[in-house]
Order: C-alpha cells, then sequence, then structure tokens
C-alpha cells in the first residue's frame, strides 16, 4: 500500500485511532491457505530427538545466519523442507520438517506451533520436535503435551477442522527449535488429482528450503516458480520406471528487507506453485457439482423468503432484504475456504442453525436470491490478494473465501455475505480489486471485482471554530466516512459499549490541540449499513491557537507529520492500490478585533499517485476564513528510480501542513 494516503486521510479524519488505516510494511502474501505451508525432514532423518542432531541440520547450524548479519531479522529459517509421495491410488503421503533460529524474544511466538488439518479426508501425526538450546542441550516435546484440538468443537458442522498443538520448551535467544510433521491426504477431494504451494525466499535469511515431490510416471504435472526464472527442477526417475522425482531447491537466501508502500510479497519473493488439475474448468466443474445438490430449498426457507419479500416492489429491495437476512441474521464463522472441507453445507441446514462459514453462506444467499427470482452464483477467490490469480496454475490454493454474483435487473451485484458492517450494493474492501472466479453451470470465468472510485472511498471533516481573543475556539466538527474507512468504522464501533464509544470521542477531541475536551457527541452504533458513517461533535479547546502579544497564531495541519520515505536508497517500486479522496473544510471565525495578518498562498502539490490541494479563502464581510483541503489518491505504481521525486512531493506536504495563520489585534 501507499502509506502517505492513508496517513493523510487519517490526519483528516482528527487523527482516529481506533481505525488502522495507515500502513507502513507492505501486504504480506499469505501463502494459498489450504496447504500446510512448512518442511520436511529427508526418510534417514534421526527422529527421536534424544539420539543427537543429524547431518543436515548440523550443516546448516554451522553455517547459519547469525543477528550481527542480520540485525533487522527476528529470526532464520535453517531447514524447510518438504517430502511429498503422490501414490498411485491418489493418496498423498508427506513429511514436512522446519527448524528455526530465533535471535531474540520477537520470535519467540515461532514456538507456540499450530498444525490444521481435516480430519474427514486427512490424517497427520507429529514425528518430532525439540529445542536445542545454545549451549547444544537438547529439550525434547513430551508426548503428554501435545494437543489435538478443534477450534470450532462448538459449531458441529466443522468439528472436522482440527489441529495438532505444542509448545516448544526452554526458549532463548539463539536456540533452535526442530520439528517433523507427517500429513496422509485420501483421495476423497478431487481423486487422482494434486495440487501445492511452496514459499522459497521471505522477510527472514534462509539456508536450505527444499521441496521434493515423487509422482507415479503417468502423472502428468505443472510447475510455475514465480520472481525466480534460474530456479528448475532436478528429476529423477525410480530404478523399476514407476515413479518420477522432482526436486526444487535453494540456498544461503537473504531477507527481503520491507519497504513502505512496497510491492505485495507475491511479487517479488520466491514462491511455487505445482498442480495437475490442467484448467480452471476443472476445478469449476468439481465445485459447481459440489455447491448445486447443496442450494435446495425447504418450505422454512420460502417462509422466510416470503416474510422477507413483503411489501417488496423491485428486485433491488428484494435482493437487499435477503442479503441484510443472511450476512447479519446469520453468524459467520471465520473458517478459511477448505479449512472444513470445500463442500458447502446444504442451505437448510445454515439457515436453520443460523452460523456458517463463507462457502455456506454464500450458498443459502444464492438459494434464496434463487426463490425470489434472482439468479446468483458462487465467487471463488483469494481475499486481499489483488495479483491475475487466472494467469497461474488452476489450483484451490489460490481460494481462501466464497462470496456470491447476482444478476438484478441486467447489472451485475458482488455480494459478501460475511460482511456484516457492508452495505447491499457495496463489497469489503478485502474483495476490491482481487480476481474472482465465478462458477456457473460447470465452467468458470475469472472477473475482477471493483475497485472503489475516488468519490467512493474517503472521509470528509467539516469544523466550525469559533476562535477567542485568548485563543481557546469551541469546535463544531461533523465527520463522514465512505468505503474502506465507511466499513472499518462501523465495525469498530459496533464493538464498543456506549461508554467506550464516549471514551473514543473524548480521544479523538483531544486530538484537536492540547487539553481539549469534548461537550457533546453523536457517534452511531454501527447497526445502519447504509448511506455514509456520520459523526458529529462539539468540543472545548482552550489552547487551540497560541497567543503571543497581539497575535493569535492559529494551526493549519490536515497533512502528515512526517514524510513516510526516508530511506536514502530504493530497491523496490512504490504501489498504491486503492483509489480514494479526502477532504477538511474548515471555516475558522475570527475573534472580534483581529485581523487576518498573514495567510499561507494556496498550495497544489502532485505526485504520481497522489494530489495535496489546499486553499483558504476570506468571507466578504472578513469576519471568517474557510480552509479547504483535499488528498486525491489514484492507483499506479512508481518506479524505484523516480523514489527521490516521492521524497520531494511529501516533503513538500510536511512542509506547507506546517504552516500557521497569523491574526493580529487592531
Amino acid at each position: 500500500m501507499f502509506p502517505a494516503g492513508r496517513q493523510n486521510r487519517l490526519l483528516l479524519a482528527m487523527a482516529v485511532s481506533s481505525i488502522s488505516l495507515a500502513t507502513i510494511s507492505p501486504a504480506a502474501f499469505a501463502g494459498p491457505p489450504n496447504t500446510t505451508k512448512g518442511a520436511i525432514g529427508a526418510d534417514k532423518l534421526a527422529l527421536n530427538s534424544t539420539e543427537g542432531i543429524d547431518a543436515e541440520l548440523k550443516a546448516a547450524m554451522a553455517t547459519a545466519p547469525t543477528i550481527e548479519k542480520y540485525p533487522n531479522s527476528n529470526y532464520a529459517r535453517l531447514l524447510d523442507i518438504g517430502n511429498v509421495t503422490v501414490k498411485s491410488d491418489g493418496t498423498i503421503v508427506a513429511r514436512y520438517r522446519i527448524a528455526y533460529k530465533l535471535f531474540n524474544e520477537r520470535a519467540r511466538d515461532l514456538a507456540e506451533v499450530n498444525l490444521p488439518y481435516n480430519s474427514s479426508y486427512q490424517e497427520m501425526h507429529v514425528v518430532s520436535a525439540r529445542t536445542i538450546k545454545k549451549d547444544g542441550k537438547i529439550i525434547p516435546v513430551k508426548k503428554e503435551d501435545m494437543r489435538v484440538s478443534s477450534p470450532y468443537s462448538e459449531y458441529l458442522m466443522y468439528d472436522d477442522a482440527h489441529a495438532q498443538s505444542f509448545s516448544m520448551p526452554a526458549i532463548e535467544d539463539e536456540c533452535i527449535i526442530d520439528y517433523t510433521w507427517e500429513e496422509i491426504t485420501h483421495p476423497l477431494l478431487m481423486p487422482g488429482q494434486f495440487w501445492t504451494y511452496w514459499g522459497f525466499s521471505g522477510l527472514e535469511p534462509v539456508g536450505i528450503t527444499r521441496y521434493v515431490l515423487k509422482v507415479p510416471v503417468e502423472k502428468k504435472i505443472e510447475a510455475k516458480v514465480y520472481n525466480d526464472d534460474t530456479l528448475k527442477p532436478t528429476i529423477v526417475n525410480s530404478i523399476d520406471g514407476k515413479f518420477k522425482t522432482y526436486t526444487w531447491e535453494r540456498k544461503n537466501l537473504n531477507p527481503i528487507e520491507p519497504e513502505p508502500g512496497m510491492p505485495r510479497l507475491s511479487e517479488v519473493s520466491s514462491w511455487m506453485e505445482v498442480s495437475s488439475l490442467g484448467t480452471w474448468d476443472t476445478v469449476a466443474s468439481w465445485f459447481w457439482g459440489l455447491q448445486q445438490p447443496q442450494a435446495k430449498s425447504t418450505k422454512a426457507i420460502q417462509a422466510t423468503v416470503t416474510e422477507l419479500l413483503a411489501g417488496k416492489k423491485t428486485d433491488d429491495d428484494k435482493a437487499r432484504a435477503i442479503y441484510d437476512w443472511v450476512a447479519n441474521r446469520t453468524r459467520y464463522v471465520g473458517l478459511e475456504f477448505g479449512l472444513s472441507a470445500y463442500r458447502p453445507h446444504a442451505a437448510s441446514e445454515v439457515h436453520d442453525k443460523r452460523y456458517g462459514d463463507c462457502k455456506d453462506k454464500a450458498n443459502l444467499l444464492i438459494t434464496m436470491l434463487g426463490l425470489a427470482g434472482i439468479k446468483a452464483n458462487p465467487v471463488l477467490l483469494h481475499a486481499d490478494e489483488r495479483r491475475e490469480v487466472g494467469k497461474g496454475l488452476p489450483t484451490l490454493n489460490a481460494f481462501n473465501h466464497c462470496i456470491a454474483l447476482a444478476n438484478v435487473s441486467g447489472k451485475e451485484v458482488w455480494l459478501d455475505a460475511t460482511a456484516e458492517t457492508c452495505a447491499y450494493g457495496d463489497i469489503p474492501y478485502s474483495d476490491r480489486g482481487v480476481q474472482g472466479f465465478v462458477v456457473s453451470g460447470g465452467k468458470g470465468e475469472f472477473k475482477t471485482i471493483p475497485f472503489y472510485q475516488p468519490t467512493e472511498n474517503g472521509i470528509e471533516v467539516k469544523m466550525t471554530v469559533s476562535l477567542q481573543p485568548d485563543g481557546s475556539a469551541e469546535v463544531r466538527s461533523g465527520l463522514t466516512m465512505q468505503g474502506e474507512s465507511g466499513q472499518g468504522m462501523r465495525a469498530r464501533v459496533r464493538s464498543l459499549t456506549p461508554k467506550q464509544r464516549k471514551e473514543m470521542a473524548q480521544g479523538m477531541a483531544q486530538r484537536l490541540s492540547n487539553g481539549a475536551s469534548m461537550k457533546t457527541f453523536e457517534m452511531p452504533d454501527g447497526s445502519d449499513k447504509t448511506g455514509l458513517y456520520a459523526m458529529r461533535m462539539v468540543s472545548a479547546a482552550p489552547n487551540y491557537a497560541q497567543s503571543a502579544g497581539n497575535l493569535l497564531i492559529v494551526p493549519i495541519g490536515s497533512g502528515p507529520a512526517s514524510n513516510p520515505f526516508t530511506q536514502e536508497k530504493r530497491v523496490f517500486p512504490i504501489v498504491e492500490e486503492d483509489a480514494s479522496m479526502t477532504r477538511s473544510i474548515t471555516i475558522l471565525n475570527i475573534p472580534d478585533g483581529y485581523l487576518p495578518e498573514g495567510i499561507p498562498e494556496d498550495v497544489d502539490l502532485k505526485s504520481a499517485m497522489q494530489e495535496f490541494k489546499r486553499s483558504i479563502t476570506k468571507s466578504a464581510d472578513g469576519k471568517s476564513l474557510t480552509i479547504l483541503t483535499e488528498v486525491i489518491q489514484s492507483p499506479g505504481r512508481i518506479p524505484a528510480s523516480e523514489f527521490e521525486s516521492v521524497k520531494k512531493y511529501y516533503d513538500g506536504v510536511v512542509k506547507v501542513s506546517d504552516q500557521k495563520i497569523v491574526l493580529k489585534k487592531k
């Protein structure tokens, strides 16, 4: 993301700290959701931790990256190895091994291991797990400390979503954690098919990362490596001629150093897809066969739809009523697509139990819309992953979410029934710009979910400041949000009690000036999803302006407090994915007996993807000033070679944002 634009929007929104819109670090590429990403030990690995350290780990330890060489890294990935065998009957036997060297306490969350799997078609067991202390002492994880849990056991429809968990013992700086597990996947999903994801480079230094795939010779597979044209597999045929083994390996990889506004890691890291699926229509036909039988109506569903449609005359009104019911009256269980298997539960079951994951809620929505005469289809996507998925290999790893696309009176309407704070006709920010795979009639088509237009996404702040001769002021402010910020604010306030909303308003008032306090406020609870989210507040600001003799010095603000691009050199291009427009209109009522002595000139600063404009105008009677500030953000990409121009732009914005209005007593 392009961080500074979001920072500007926050400042113009009176620094609403509860909405985290500013993004300094890059958006992480969370590898495809349905693959257990990890490492596998070699067949001859010494699995009993009491037997000492095997040769491969010993070699990795001898050449391990150090905190002195990588002071900005919290850990190093010493071994990241996978051995996968696809048997002739389609059963997949995989052994994964991973070993981390923890540099400091910030890496200690890696010592809490959680390995998810689906018990309906997978088996898992931990082969070994141990901590190797800095002095070389080996501390194994005891069997009695292994935990198998079902995180969603309270939801009967998802009790097959299991996890193997354990805590690594004796954690200290510069220790090594090393664990191996085995998965067996039975050919119940797509018999005879195979797909996977593997990541090589990342934000941490890497010692050895290797993926080994053994498949029957008649099994046709495709592999695609991203961002590393030199990485090719070695291929070995078995002596009996029945199997072919592919090996991809990388050693001694430097970490990717994060930069503000850099591309997503999927664009700059080295990673790989492997698939035997052939075409995307194989995926579409398979999912259509799973979803359609589950989209059957019942008398109970029909009764609900009849009640919802009462008095509704247009298809838009009907679709809105059904969407709101599914989104808000059916609890969302936040499992990623695939973790609870891939077949949607029957619409009747989701309707009656009043809960479901993304594919279940989408299936119920499609079923209910169909009863209203509105055609809708399921859409598979990877939320927040804005790349051309359709150009990659066909794989289920490409998806972690399911929504619906409806045809309402001849227009396409994207509907995400998991988005409780999203109004009908809107779509969550995480879905915007993503390639959705629309499945219909056993065929599939990739369509890009529209980005926001600038007028659909942003914040507007209107303030009237009644300034007094002593520098104090009463400030009447109104804040409206739409698009991403509106969704975020609704989600935030829905979780707050009235007392907490009052405390939040007080915090916002204090950001107007030192010592400011909130007198009255209106902050809706977020239950109304339609239109703009609007709030109002009246504040007392005793130190709004600084008094200096016969002068009052009034801050203008409404820009970033600092330049987010401070490094001397740039490696990656600067990327902005969003469009937005933020406006701030401040009417400054001048105290009696004062006249403007110094008014800063109008400002119009431009970069390739952002424009900052500000004007200050005096009323006809000279009793007030109107300060209008606009920040217009456009999607785009600036090459690293033009980095200096971006720094210069933000330096200019920071400079003019620190300007003051000077009022002089007559």
